[in-house]
């Protein structure tokens, strides 16, 4: 991933995993449209779910992992990752209906616990 400037024209350089294309335009070629556009509304929107499963610590790297959503019993969703998260796999991201973010060092979380998520265009 890599963002710089060739004089006044912006130039985004995306991984060459199709799923961490995906993701890296997600989270920095769409923003960087809309500002481009003049829209107010850069950053993507984020949304909380509740986990679908318990979920390890994480290392020292921003974690966006592809999850699909299924109705919670209080009306908030459910994002349930996919077991796999390997960056090749183009099917998980097929089915994935957001990506749910796990910050740097966040610690374990249980099943039923808030996170936060950014619900995919279907």
């Amino acid at each position: 991933m890599m963002h710089g400037r060739l004089g006044a024209m912006h130039v985004l350089g995306l991984p060459g995993n199709p799923v961490s294309s995906y993701v890296c335009a997600v989270l920095f070629l769409v923003p960087l449209m809309r500002r481009l556009a003049g829209r107010s509304d850069v950053e993507p929107a984020l949304d909380i779910a509740r986990l679908g499963c318990d979920l390890p610590a994480n290392d020292e790297r921003a974690d966006y992992l592809r999850a699909t959503l299924a109705p919670g019993p209080d009306g908030m969703p459910v994002a349930t990752p996919a077991p796999v998260q390997d960056s090749s796999m183009l099917t998980r991201l097929a089915r994935a209906d957001c990506l749910l973010i796990r910050e740097p060092h966040a610690p374990a979380a249980k099943a039923g616990e808030p996170c936060s998520i950014i619900t995919l265009a279907s």
